[in-house]
């Protein structure tokens, strides 16, 4: 957050940012100074070409348009280009609020307050504007979860999950802990089971409850318990050394409305467990 309230701080900051002598329009230059230009054209245009060309979701005609509307303005006009640069900021905090928090600001709002602060006789003080920054984490924390628990795709999930793993619980040789952890022993072990402190060799597969594998251990992997989700820690330490189970995590043991690149939100989880015991010390 104080990252995404710096940029658009610093944007405010920006009124200098563009010179008053600069001028707009086609000037008259000589054959050395279209030679630099010609050398600078070449240069940003194979470089951020290159860059644009990686990007599958932009296209080089809309990014020259964008480009050739700012480049054509008035460059006389100092207001006007640092309110396109201050609006480029701006536009950037949207899109990291977007992305760290899964929140569409309201544009209509934000600048009809923006304009009346912008606009105001007196600018609040910096202790003001420090307490206004402190609320403003606690509200976007709350509104990222508002917006989590409202995602269509979080709310398909969760209830395919709970169906299916209702559907398991009630399979024979299947049993359900009072966390809600579902799991069947496929392979009895022997031995201690495993606690909090140890660190346990795993092979595992993983996969979503249409049974499409998201990922698998070649070899065993060792899982230091207290750094793993809840509901593989509580399976690992029901599991003795050689034993082998099938275990059923609902998102909440699992990765929760956040998910990741590869889980969605609020996914039920199926894993193939087998330990093979704790991990010597001097391999640790």
């Amino acid at each position: 957050m104080k990252k995404i309230f710096a940029i658009a701080i610093a944007a405010l900051l920006m009124v200098s940012a563009v010179s008053c002598n600069e001028k707009g329009g086609a000037a008259k230059t000589s054959a050395l100074a279209d030679s630099v230009s010609i050398a600078f054209g070449d240069l940003y245009g194979n470089g951020m070409g290159g860059q644009i060309k990686q990007d599958s979701t932009l296209k080089t005609s809309d990014v020259l348009r964008g480009m050739e509307m700012v480049l054509k303005a008035d460059t006389s006009n100092h207001g006007m280009m640092t309110g396109i640069q201050i609006g480029m900021q701006i536009m950037q905090m949207y899109q990291g609020i977007k992305q760290q928090y899964g929140i569409d600001i309201n544009q209509r709002l934000f600048m009809e307050h923006f304009k009346k602060a912008f606009t105001a006789d007196s600018t609040m003080s910096q202790e003001k504007l420090m307490e206004l920054q402190q609320q403003i984490e606690p509200l976007l924390q709350r509104a990222s979860a508002e917006a989590k628990a409202n995602d269509p795709v979080a709310i398909k999930n969760k209830k395919a999950g709970e169906a299916f793993l209702n559907k398991k619980a009630k399979e024979a040789g299947y049993k359900k802990t009072a966390s809600g952890l579902v799991y069947k022993v496929l392979k009895e072990g022997n031995g201690a089971n495993f606690t909090d402190s140890d660190v346990v060799l795993v092979n595992y597969r993983g996969t979503h409850i249409d049974g499409k594998e998201f990922d698998a251990s070649k070899e065993p992997v060792p899982f230091n318990l207290k750094q793993v989700v809840p509901g593989f820690a509580e399976m690992i330490k029901l599991m003795k050394p050689g034993m082998k189970v099938e275990a059923i995590l609902p998102s909440d043991l699992a990765y929760g409305s956040d998910g990741n690149p590869v889980i969605g939100p609020n996914e039920t989880l199926v894993f193939e467990i087998e330990t093979i015991g704790v991990q010597p010390a001097d391999k640790k």
